[in-house]
C-alpha cells in the first residue's frame, strides 16, 4: 500500500545516562553499556536518507556522553542533507562557557536544534542552571531549542513556570497561537508508567478522554542500539512485540513496507480505538 512521507527517525545512540531518572521508558543509566558504532551509526542514517527522512533525532540515553560519536554523526548526517536535532539533559552544561564548548563543534558539524528535557523528574538530578546555560548557548551558537517536560500529577515545571523561569524570552508551546518568532518552543507529554516508570504509577497526570490518532507512527520512528526499529518515538517502542523489525536482518524500506501493511499500526493513524486516557496509553493498550 501507499504510505507517508518518512519525516523523522531517531537513533538512541547509548542507553547510557548520566543519571536514573524515575520515569524513564528506557531504564536507563550509568550502569548501561549498549551503545552504536560509528559504523552502524552511518548505516541508520544512509537507511533513512534512502527512505527521503527530513530529519534524524539523536538521543539516548544521553547523547553528549559519547562526544565523538555524536559529532562525526552530526557531520555524516549533515553530508547526507537531514535536519539534526539532539536531545539531552544538559548534565555537561555546568557553566555557560562548558556549555559553549560543547555545543559550537556540533553546530559547525550541522546540528540544528537542541532539545533539552526540562521537567520534575529531570531536575530531580540536574540542576536547572545547566538548562539555562545550555539554553543561552544554544541561542549563542545559533541553534534552534525545544524544551520537552514531562507532566505528572502536581508538576512543578510546566509550560507556565518554565516562561516565567525565562522570563524576556518569548517561549511558545505547541497548540498555543504563534505571534513572531519565539526564542523556544515547548512540548509537554503527560508521564507513562512504562519501563521505570511502573513503579511510580501513582503519579500519572491523567489528561481525560483522547483518541489513539496519532500522525507520528510509522513516520516518526526509531532504532536502538541493537538495530531494532521502534513503530514511533513514544513508549511503544519498549515493548519487543511491537518492534518492526531489525536492521540488523533486513532493509528498512522492507521493514517499513511491512509495517504499513499492517492494521495494528495504521489503524493507530486513523483513530480507530478511543479509550479515556492518553493517546499513547491507548496505544499501548494494543499491543500489552
Amino acid at each position: 500500500m501507499l504510505h507517508s512521507t518518512l519525516f523523522r527517525v531517531g537513533l538512541l545512540l547509548t542507553l547510557r545516562c548520566s543519571v536514573e531518572c524515575r520515569h524513564c521508558w528506557f531504564n536507563c543509566g550509568p550502569e548501561r553499556d549498549e551503545s552504536m558504532t560509528q559504523s552502524e551509526v552511518e548505516y541508520y542514517l544512509n537507511e533513512a536518507a534512502s527512505n527521503e527522512a527530513t530529519w534524524v533525532s539523536f538521543t539516548g540515553g544521553e547523547p553528549f556522553l559519547y562526544p565523538d560519536l555524536l559529532g562525526n554523526s552530526i557531520g555524516y548526517a549533515s553530508s547526507l542533507g537531514l535536519r539534526i536535532e539532539v536531545v539531552t539533559n544538559s548534565y555537561w552544561a555546568n557553566s555557560f562557557e562548558d556549555a559553549m564548548q560543547s555545543l559550537i563543534p556540533l553546530k559547525e558539524n550541522g546540528l540544528d536544534v537542541l532539545n533539552l528535557s526540562v521537567d520534575d523528574y529531570h531536575q530531580e538530578q540536574i540542576p536547572l542552571e545547566n538548562i539555562r546555560n545550555s539554553f543561552r548557548a544554544a541561542e549563542k551558537t545559533g541553534l534552534k531549542t525545544v524544551f520537552m517536560i514531562t507532566l505528572k500529577k502536581d508538576s512543578k515545571i510546566t509550560a507556565e513556570s518554565l516562561k516565567k523561569i525565562f522570563e524576556g524570552k518569548t517561549l511558545l508551546k505547541i497548540g498555543e497561537s504563534k505571534a513572531g518568532d519565539p526564542d523556544g518552543l515547548i512540548i509537554e507529554s503527560p508521564f507513562i508508567p512504562i519501563g521505570r516508570g511502573e513503579n511510580i504509577k501513582e503519579e500519572v497526570y491523567n489528561e481525560g478522554k483522547s483518541s489513539t490518532l496519532c500522525r507520528e507512527m510509522l513516520t516518526d520512528i526509531g532504532i536502538k542500539p541493537d538495530g531494532a526499529v521502534m513503530p514511533c518515538c513514544g513508549p511503544l517502542g519498549v515493548l519487543e512485540e511491537a518492534s518492526l523489525g531489525n536492521l540488523r536482518e533486513e532493509s528498512l524500506s522492507s521493514i517499513l513496507e511491512r509495517a504499513w501493511n499492517n492494521p495494528l499500526f495504521t489503524d493507530i493513524r486513523e483513530q480507530k480505538f478511543i479509550d479515556t486516557s492518553n493517546r499513547c496509553v491507548n496505544c499501548l493498550t494494543r499491543f500489552m
